[in-house]
């Protein structure tokens, strides 16, 4: 599945997708804004924060996504946020 495709999937099933691929998915969703399409949110990610080689990695992870969904965008669709690590 092409990322545009899982992009549209995440977003008929009102489904936010977590990606580190920030330059591929945010050319998309400039792209599908540009054209007055919309998604259901996007959550970058990156190795630099969550190192899947750690020891702290996945839990450090599934700990900010809970953190962050605690509070979540209070619109429903074209969201976009980055996540921080533990440390930020």
């Amino acid at each position: 599945m092409s990322d545009e495709e899982l992009l549209r999937y995440t977003t008929t099933t009102n489904r936010a997708i977590v990606t580190e691929d920030a330059k591929d998915f945010d050319r998309i969703v400039r792209s599908w804004a540009a054209l007055g399409e919309h998604h259901a949110g996007v959550i970058f990610t990156s190795l630099r924060c969550f190192h899947r080689a750690s020891s702290g990695y996945p839990e450090n992870l599934i700990s900010e996504l809970a953190r962050f969904f605690e509070s979540p965008p209070a619109v429903q669709e074209d969201w976009v946020h980055w996540l921080q690590g533990p440390s930020a």
